[in-house]
Formats: structure tokens, C-alpha cells, sequence
């Protein structure tokens, strides 16, 4: 929704007691040619005053809703219902219609959905609704927003479907007597048909399409689920984080139950809806045991700043001036901030030492600069902040003379304490870094499952009589040496593991009797083209790309005031790199100036470092 249409639209809303009815005619004003078809809808349940309510409500926050279309994207999605496709021939086909199929074009809702669609929506919206066993706990206003909506973000739209996905899962929850029973079971057996592969189909399906491609990113998971719940009149939302505030560049969304009594969520491995959950997908579960002496752990988390809600009615905007691109979205009338239903409560005040009308907090993003997550305007002096999260390092800017400009130090909030970073020139520390982006526990997990997997020499390529040249005791980190003691002369060496998944290495280094290197390839299997006598074999397992590396150049910078200004730089020659003259309690960030994208700031504590 482009910004001009969010104003308007937020004015109306705001505007005066009979604001329902204003949107209510701008949604007819919009739908042009389609004008018929909406008012045939509203004419079609005037002895009905229910229903009469709901259809002038779905009516008047229609506008904004839109979808991609042509006849290749639809074409595309009818294939999937009809048979399923597998990853490689969904590809093909999508590659196919692109070339013979027009370019996708924005359809308006109100311009192009039809009385029998919308009819069809509201009938069978309330049907499941009346028809719940837990009709008593979803009042006519959840009702309006949480079941009768026909779209959860911008996929594609079927008539139908409430009826087909009843029909799909009705026996899951034949027996349910609570909406919370009814959210827990349908998760469940929406999880259990979960799909590997993603389609390169750049749009949302709809939700019958779906039922045959459960898979792909989590918007598509959660436009399948809350289509689900709602053909059972369930009251569901589409949350998400916005963006997480110390981990790659990716949103992240997830389906709520909103009950009167609060939003209820079901996460990772539980079973249970529960109030004030931890954040879907937000940890790394650690099931393997690490050494104690390991250099690594798996405590890395995801943070947010904020929980936002995606609704399909529109809501007043927060109307300030933009900051960048991705501040837009702190002012869509499609997004309520309910942090406080998941618990976030910091608080924190920003008293700027300049005039200033607005200011933003942001947290640091993999491109390097410091993005928006929630916005106040600044009245006596002060711009207030509430229900923010813990353990965020954020950055208060403002605009001055058409510049981005920080507003003060960063700082992150702590047992509802302000904790700003304020670099010590003064006191200079030395570090040694061997990453530059935190490693989480599904690393761990994998490299604990090393242990035991084999270097083995042959100079068969069928390995029917191989000798083992050393087997792997310990949990490896990045950079690992084998040293080899046969006298035996290889052509062939190979990895191997009880558990294959983890005999994945990213390279193997071989080393003759001289101390040559060899072959140096990314491979489970070598062929050092002649039997060769191995002196020494580095390993190195599957990795993000993150570890300090030979070859590099590095540069490590601290923040202070309003820049990263740079300590030093280093052309690494091995897989750690230490830098003096650090400015003690610093916000730091070790930028690899070769390749690499990943990078996260980072604190000091003991020579460790403490990612943000």
C-alpha cells in the first residue's frame, strides 16, 4: 500500500464517529468497474444484521489488498493443487510460463473480487463460527478480525477454500472442545505434512494450493495455517518481528491464537498454546554436549525489538516522516505493535540535545548500516519508548538537515536498566578474534557428531580395502590437523562417518612426506592423481563461511559517537587474528574486506566476544 492511500485511509479512520462509514464509501469510490459486484455483496444480507455488519466491514477495509496475477502465475498454482509437483519440476513449469505468460501485474482487491467470492467467504466464515464448540470465546469483533478475513498477507485467493480445508481436517479436531485444543491439534497435523523444497515461484500461492506444497519460507507456512484455523473458526493473526535485530537481514513471521484473554502461540517442539511465549524461532536448540574447554557455545539467541501484528483492517498510523525504505512499514495501517502481549516491557526515554521533532531506534543490519525498528515523536524534550526488548543493542538517530544522525550512544536495555557503550580511549585492551558473525548450536550439534568419522587411504577408487589413516576423537572447531603415521602410499582419500550427514567437510588439506601441499578440495573423496605418502591432512568441517581465514584482509573498527572508526587492519596469515590499542567497553565489528558478507557488532568481556 503506497503511502498517499495509508494517509488517506488513516484519516478516515480516525476522522470522526462515522469514520466506518467514510471508508466505507472510499472502498466503493475505489472499486471502480467493480462497484456492482461489492454493493450486490452488501445488498445481499440487508434482512440480515449480522452478517449485514460483517460484509460492510470486510468492504471497508478491502482497499490495499492486493495480489500479483497473470494467467502463468495462476496457471501455476492450479498445477500444484491439482497433482502436486516435486522441487525440480515445479522449477521447470515456473520456467516454462514465464517465458509464454504475461508479466504478473497487481490486482486490486475491491476492483476485481466478485460477489460470489465474498459471499461465499462470509457464509462459510460464519457457518464454522456458529457451528464451534468454541464460539463463546470468540466475541462478533474477534470474529470480524481474525476469521472472517479471506486473505492472511498478499497470496493468491480461491473460492472454496474454507469448504475443502474443512473438509481436509475436520477429523483432527472432531472431538476438540476449546480453541486452544482445536490451534494445538491442527498445528500439529499441519506440521507432520511439512514439505522439504521451495518452489522458485516467487509468489504466495493460495491456501488449497498449498495443502500439496507445505513447505517453502515461513510466510507461506503461516498463510496455510491460518487459513486452516479460520475454516474452523478459530480466531488466528500473522505476527512477526519486523526483522531480527542481531541476526542476518530476515524477517520472521508466525501464527497467533487471540483469545480475550491474550495471544496464545505454540513454539518449537511444544505442544501447548501458551500466553507470553518465548519468540517462535528464536533459539537454536543445543542437543549434543559440548567439552568444556570448547571455544565455542551454543548460548546465541535471536533478538526483536518489537512484535507486530498483521491485520487485514486498517488501524491508525503512527504519521511520521520517513527515515529510509524499511521505516515504512513502522506507519502501515496494516501493522498494530502488540509487544506487550508477548511480554516485552523496557522502557527507555531519549532526551535529545538538538531540535528535533522525531526519533527512531535502530538496531545494526548485515549491510552495514542501522535500520528503524519503532519510532516515537518527541514532546517536552523527551521521546518515549515502551515495550522494547532486553539484550538489543539499539541506536537512537534522527534526522537533522536531511541526514541520518545518531542522537547519542548505543545502548541496550537490561533488567530495566539503560546500558549505553561508551568507548574508553583511554583504556586501550588487546583481543584475539577467530569469527566475525556468532556461531548458534545447530553448528554445535553437528560438529559434536563428528567424533569417531575417518580419514582412510586407498588406491582403489571402490575403497574395498582401505587403511584408516586417523579417526577424529575430538568435537573439531574450524582449522583441524591430522597428523599421519602410515608409511603407505595413497591415491585415493576419502572421509567417513557412521552418521554420513556429518562426514561433511568443506575442504580437506593433504600433505605429502615433504610437507607439500598436495590437493586442497571441497570433497568427501580425493584423487591425488598418484599414490603419494600423506605426512598430514587439515580439516575442515562444513562452516558458515564466518571463521577468520589466511589470505584475508581485515579491519576491526569501534563506534563511537557517530561512526565506526577503524583500530587497524590485518592481512590474516593464519585462523585467528589479534588486534591492540582497543578502546575498552566499545561497540566493535570485525569486517572482512575480502569476501563476506555476515558480520554482527560485538562487545568485549574477558577477551570473549558478546555478539549483538
Amino acid at each position: 500500500m503506497n503511502r498517499l492511500l495509508s494517509y488517506i485511509l488513516s484519516c478516515l479512520l480516525v476522522s470522526s464517529c462515522t469514520s466506518h462509514d467514510e471508508l466505507l464509501d472510499y472502498a466503493l469510490e475505489q472499486a471502480r468497474s467493480n462497484r456492482h459486484e461489492i454493493e450486490k455483496v452488501l445488498t445481499h444480507y440487508a434482512g440480515d444484521t449480522q452478517k449485514q455488519e460483517a460484509a460492510r466491514w470486510l468492504v471497508a477495509n478491502m482497499p490495499g489488498h492486493s495480489v500479483m496475477w497473470s494467467e502463468g502465475v495462476q496457471a501455476f498454482a492450479d498445477s500444484v493443487m491439482h497433482q502436486g509437483l516435486s522441487q525440480e519440476r515445479g522449477n521447470q513449469l515456473w520456467d516454462s510460463l514465464q517465458k509464454i505468460s504475461a508479466t504478473p501485474q497487481k490486482q486490486r482487491d475491491i476492483e476485481t473480487l466478485s460477489a460470489e467470492f465474498l459471499i461465499d467467504n462470509i457464509d462459510k466464515a460464519f457457518l464454522a463460527w456458529s457451528e464451534s464448540p468454541w464460539k463463546s470465546e470468540v466475541d462478533f469483533d474477534r470474529f470480524k478480525k481474525y476469521v472472517l478475513p479471506y486473505r492472511a498477507d498478499n497470496e493468491l485467493l480461491r473460492i472454496g477454500w474454507r469448504d475443502s480445508l474443512r473438509a481436509t481436517y475436520a477429523p483432527v479436531i472432531r472431538d476438540a472442545k476449546t480453541a486452544r485444543e482445536a490451534f494445538e491439534r491442527l498445528r500439529k497435523a499441519v506440521n507432520s505434512v511439512k514439505r522439504k523444497g521451495k518452489y522458485d515461484f516467487p509468489y504466495v500461492m493460495d491456501a488449497v494450493a498449498l495443502r500439496n506444497h507445505y513447505s517453502g519460507v515461513c510466510l507461506e507456512r503461516c498463510v496455510y495455517f491460518t487459513a486452516v484455523c479460520r475454516a474452523f473458526g478459530l480466531p488466528v493473526v500473522i505476527d512477526n518481528c519486523g526483522q531480527w535485530a542481531n541476526y542476518s537481514n530476515r524477517s520472521h513471521t508466525w501464527v497467533a491464537l487471540v483469545l480475550d484473554d491474550g495471544t496464545y502461540t505454540v513454539v518449537d517442539e511444544d505442544s501447548v498454546a501458551r500466553k507470553f511465549n518465548k519468540i517462535d524461532a528464536s533459539t537454536f536448540a543445543q542437543n549434543q554436549t559440548m567439552p568444556e574447554d570448547y571455544p565455542y557455545t551454543g548460548e546465541f539467541k535471536k533478538r526483536l525489538v518489537k512484535v507486530w501484528r498483521q491485520t487485514f483492517a486498517l488501524n491508525p498510523i503512527d504519521d511520521a516522516p520517513l527515515f529510509d525504505d524499511s521505516s515504512a512499514r513502522l506507519s502501515s495501517p496494516r501493522l498494530v505493535d502488540v509487544s506487550a502481549e508477548y511480554g516485552l516491557n523496557g522502557k527507555v526515554e531519549i532526551k535529545p540535545d538538538c531540535e528535533i521533532e522525531d526519533v527512531w531506534l535502530c538496531s545494526h543490519s548485515l549491510s552495514g548500516g542501522w535500520i528503524p525498528q519503532a519510532h516515537a515523536q518527541v514532546k517536552m524534550g523527551k521521546a518515549k519508548f515502551e515495550h522494547i526488548s532486553d539484550s538489543v543493542m539499539l541506536l537512537p538517530m534522527g534526522i537533522i538537515e536531511d541526514v541520518k544522525t545518531a542522537l547519542g550512544e548505543p545502548f541496550y536495555i537490561s533488567n530495566g536498566r539503560k546500558i549505553e557503550l561508551n568507548a574508553d580511549t583511554t583504556k586501550l585492551v588487546s583481543a584475539t578474534f577467530t569469527r566475525k558473525y556468532p556461531i548458534n548450536a545447530g553448528w554445535l550439534n553437528r560438529y559434536a557428531q563428528i567424533p569417531s568419522t575417518r580419514l582412510e587411504g586407498c588406491n582403489e577408487p571402490s575403497f574395498q580395502h582401505p587403511d584408516t589413516l586417523f579417526t577424529i576423537t575430538e568435537v573439531p572447531v574450524f582449522h583441524n590437523t591430522a597428523l599421519i603415521d602410515s608409511p603407505g602410499r595413497y591415491r585415493y582419500i576419502r572421509v567417513i562417518a557412521d552418521l554420513p550427514s556429518y562426514a561433511n567437510m568443506d575442504r580437506l588439506d593433504i600433505y605429502d612426506k615433504t610437507g607439500t601441499l598436495v590437493a586442497s578440495e571441497k570433497k568427501r573423496l580425493l584423487d591425488l592423481g598418484t599414490s603419494k605418502t600423506i605426512s598430514r591432512i587439515d580439516y575442515f568441517p562444513w562452516n558458515d563461511g564466518n571463521f577468520v581465514v589466511p589470505g584475508h584482509d581485515y579491519e576491526l573498527a569501534y563506534w563511537h559517537k557517530d561512526r565506526w572508526r577503524a583500530i587497524g587492519r590485518q592481512h590474516s596469515n593464519d585462523y585467528s587474528l589479534t588486534f591492540d590499542n582497543i578502546p575498552s567497553g566499545a561497540l566493535l565489528i570485525l569486517h572482512d574486506l575480502t569476501e563476506g558478507k555476515e558480520e554482527r557488532p560485538f562487545t568485549l568481556n574477558n577477551g570473549r566476544q558478546i555478539w549483538w
